[in-house]
């Protein structure tokens, strides 16, 4: 039997997939002190777009490098950029009463919103108390079946599959917490050309937008805000009011000297993992934590 101490060691890879690359990083040491000891960016000739993944190509990728005795971890998540993922926040229903009922509200809920082509996509929800509102996020079925492939007969015990949003999400919710902040805020995530804005009020999801990021981010965070207060009560009634909201930025590519000014609103900057650059100085592990 290994020594009781041993059980308390991790070493772990994760891999973060982009639609244009993939970032491989080893962590090693003791739970919750993990430090980066390897990583690597794979930049892949086949973009992977929001509508199709290139399975083929990517599951040859995957294995070529977990091939490779550097990244043959004991255990393995995968983040998955924003740019491949749907989100939407899914009122209470007090009919649903099965797994089976919540997931067909599901499928139906995200086809009305984005489709058919999301219709075979792969959906979860995030638990939520009772009466309260929840966080729902779809990838391609596609992406999440090359994963498994490449991982099922590996020596790699394969954890989860992440959305790059519930990673930033725990670590808002704690900084919400140890803050005591007010209990309306936003969180913003600015990463691989994507924006994603939502708002919490007292822990409950209300609001979330996945969109392409422009050129001049500020401008469009302050119009999409604007924008959803004419068609949403719960926004509407906020800018009323005036009040000024928190709001939790995620931004790994900007530098931490550069400020961030948002009218009406007290900008938090929340610690970069930087899961999406590889600085080989970045030495702090990104917890994935399953919804």
């Amino acid at each position: 039997m290994l020594p009781h101490w041993l059980s308390w060691m991790k070493d772990e890879l994760n891999v973060c997939i982009r639609p244009n690359s993939l970032i491989l990083r080893r962590f090693k040491g003791l739970t919750g002190k993990t430090t980066c000891v390897d990583q690597q960016k794979i930049v892949l000739k086949k973009t992977m777009s929001q509508a199709e993944v290139e399975s083929g190509y990517l599951a040859k990728v995957l294995k070529e490098a977990l091939n490779v005795k550097r990244w043959q971890a004991s255990t393995a998540t995968i983040v998955v950029a924003n740019h491949l993922v749907r989100y939407a926040v899914i009122s209470w229903n007090p009919e649903i009463k099965t797994a089976d009922e919540s997931q067909a509200y599901l499928n139906h809920y995200f086809i009305s919103v984005y489709g058919d082509a999301v219709a075979s996509w792969n959906k979860c929800q995030s638990p939520a108390s009772y009466g309260q509102k929840s966080l729902a996020s779809a990838m391609p079925q596609a992406l999440l079946q090359t994963v498994h492939d490449v991982f099922s007969p590996m020596m790699i015990r394969f954890e989860s599959v992440q959305p790059y949003l519930m990673h930033v999400a725990n670590q808002a919710l704690a900084v919400i917490k140890k803050q005591n902040l007010q209990s309306a805020c936003w969180l913003v995530l600015i990463a691989d050309g994507r924006l994603c804005l939502c708002l919490m009020i007292e822990g409950e999801w209300c609001w979330v937008k996945n969109v392409q990021q422009e050129t001049d981010v500020i401008a469009q965070i302050a119009m999409l805000i604007q924008r959803e207060g004419l068609m949403n009560n719960e926004i509407e009634k906020l800018i009323k009011k005036g009040r000024q909201l928190p709001m939790l930025v995620y931004w790994p590519d900007l530098p931490l000297n550069q400020r961030i000014h948002m009218p009406n609103h007290r900008v938090i900057r929340l610690a970069s993992s930087k899961l999406f650059t590889t600085d080989p100085a970045e030495n702090h592990i990104a917890r994935l934590i399953t919804p």
